[in-house]
């Protein structure tokens, strides 16, 4: 007898329904809710930190190295 599974393509689609879903809370994660919140709002906000700390540090080297 040959033995059918039926229930493959089913699961398959479940599979990917729930990774449809995961992947849709993970990008909400990400990007928040609007207004700049969420991690979106953090990494920017890090970024421009991080830009102003090399801004600051390179203009006072070069004025403490060439006065």
């Amino acid at each position: 007898m040959i033995k059918r599974n039926s229930k493959s393509g089913q699961s398959i689609l479940e599979y990917t329904l729930l990774l449809g879903v995961v992947i849709g809370i993970i990008v909400v994660i990400l990007l928040g809710t609007g207004g700049g919140g969420g991690m979106q709002g953090t990494i920017r906000e890090a970024y421009n930190k991080t830009g102003e700390a090399l801004n600051s540090t390179a203009t006072n080297l070069t004025g403490g190295l060439f006065q």
